[in-house]
């Protein structure tokens, strides 16, 4: 497999574009770039002794959002990866990454007879959109719209919290729920301070003035 390659197309195709108008510039590329690596560190922990599908996991990780944005991307994605990676790799190669393409965003109660390989990207794929570029998603959304402070705290406080839950139930591993767990927690602590300096308080002033600070 040529990765080096697999990776220049990967950004060729999507380096420059937005999947989003309000998103930017290659946001699918360096989501992949960011799935790739989280991909990896989940097999790692998951599967620690089996590393025959890195390069698999790597290449699905940079293409898996190519058709992000039209009816039935996973599939239409698949289908063009299939197309535009046979100068690098084998057929089988090509096979098991498109295989793990086509069902990437399939949260169904039937994603229990996948493969690892498969439940694993679906996870890294999962985790990269929480945390910090949750919020960084929320604020260009919100400046892009013409929102209010206000308006991104009533997101923050009401109507992501509301959904944690299903995405939690839809991550495969329990490493990935505690991950997740993790994020969700952050998430909570940035929420109430960017309330309070969005008010014009001063975070934890009782304890910046009891450390004499």
């Amino acid at each position: 497999m040529n990765l080096i390659a697999a990776k220049k197309l990967a950004f060729d195709l999507l380096g420059n574009k937005n999947s989003h108008y309000w998103k930017e510039k290659g946001n699918k590329y360096y989501h992949g770039e960011r799935v790739a690596k989280l991909v990896l560190e989940l097999r790692r922990i998951i599967l620690p002794d089996d590393d025959s599908h890195d390069e698999i996991l790597t290449v699905a990780a940079w293409f898996h959002d190519l058709m992000n944005g039209s009816e039935d991307h996973a599939v239409r994605g698949a289908n063009k990866t299939k197309e535009l990676l046979h100068k690098y790799c084998t057929e089988d190669e090509i096979n098991s990454i498109c295989e793990i393409i086509n069902v990437h965003d399939d949260r169904s109660s039937g994603r229990d007879t996948f493969s690892d390989y498969i439940k694993l990207h679906q996870d890294a794929d999962q985790l990269d959109h929480f945390g910090t570029y949750d919020i960084w998603s929320g604020f260009t959304y919100a400046v892009a719209h013409g929102q209010t402070i206000d308006d991104v705290m009533n997101w923050l406080n009401n109507r992501q919290p509301s959904e944690y839950a299903r995405y939690r139930r839809e991550l495969n591993y329990e490493i990935s729920r505690k991950i997740y767990d993790e994020k969700s927690e952050f998430l909570k602590e940035f929420t109430l301070r960017f309330r309070a300096e969005s008010m014009g308080e001063i975070w934890k002033l009782d304890e910046i003035i009891a450390g004499g600070l």
